[in-house]
């Protein structure tokens, strides 16, 4: 089944929603949205009703238990513009009539062979399938990156294929028990020392990113890298930490408020939008 953490699931949520809320998307949106690994669906069926939007969403999913799930969750509401099927997003999208993606790709960083969840390895460096989704072609795509997962590369490969960072959210996370197997926390310190991961002991950052491919955009990559860096300069993940008295325990020290300067900053030179939020369990 596939991974489901209700704080990452959540932003993601939130992150959806706002891009089906921005104006200046609605003409790319028309044409409807893929999304890569939908998982539960729960995320974006939230984000449907709560927008109210009616843009049709077609979801991908490997996994024949999490898609029949997703079909389930679709079912339980009026929606008729979200459809899940069971397949491989990079099969589908060769000849796919929308022209816009969404999803939360997976980012953990480990060695082939490492024994990680297969379903959460994102290649060596994390990045690996993001970077797929990004060399489709597509007019736009909103995708989650991680601070752990070599984020400065997937922003310069982005901009070398003629996408602009036109908006942006970001929400601290904390490490879980996925992140803690041998292999993947050991590649996190190799990357860190590379300058390719960025993060405090006990945690990192997740951003929703919004890639258009607009000449005339204003690009804030620069911006959101700056914010990334801020997750922390760790040179290993910690073992966990205890919450005490049901405060978020761990968060990279100074987080929500460098992010919410940024994001006061970068709102007022070009729309930048960044939250604070609470901890996962990756």
């Amino acid at each position: 089944m596939s991974f489901y953490d209700k704080v990452e699931s959540t932003f993601y949520g939130w992150c959806v929603e706002r891009l089906l809320t921005t104006a200046e998307h609605g003409g790319c949106l028309a044409g409807g949205i893929l999304e890569i690994g939908s998982g539960t669906a729960v995320p974006v069926v939230r984000a449907l009703l709560r927008s109210g939007s009616d843009t049709r969403v077609h979801g991908f999913e490997r996994d024949p238990r999490a898609a029949a799930t997703a079909r389930r969750a679709i079912g339980l509401t009026p929606l008729r513009n979200y459809v899940v099927d069971e397949g491989d997003f990079f099969t589908a999208v060769p000849t796919a009539a929308q022209r816009c993606v969404i999803g939360n790709p997976p980012y953990l960083p480990a060695e082939p062979g490492t024994s990680c969840a297969p379903d959460l390895w994102g290649g060596p460096r994390g990045a690996e399938v993001t970077q797929d989704v990004l060399d489709c072609g597509l007019d736009l795509a909103m995708l989650i990156v991680s601070s752990i997962a070599d984020p400065l590369g997937v922003l310069r490969f982005a901009r070398d294929r003629g996408y602009s960072v036109t908006d942006w959210m970001v929400t601290p996370i904390r490490f879980g028990r996925f992140c803690r197997d041998a292999g993947v926390r050991a590649r996190i310190g190799d990357l860190a020392g590379r300058e390719q991961a960025f993060f405090a002991p006990h945690s990192y950052l997740i951003a929703g990113v919004t890639f258009v491919r607009d000449a005339g955009a204003r690009d804030q990559s620069a911006v959101l890298g700056d914010v990334l860096r801020t997750a922390g300069r760790a040179s290993e993940v910690a073992d966990p930490q205890p919450r005490a008295g049901g405060a978020v325990m761990g968060a990279p020290v100074g987080t929500e408020r460098v992010v919410a300067g940024a994001q006061a900053g970068a709102a007022k030179r070009a729309g930048t939008a960044a939250g604070a939020g609470t901890a996962g369990r990756r």
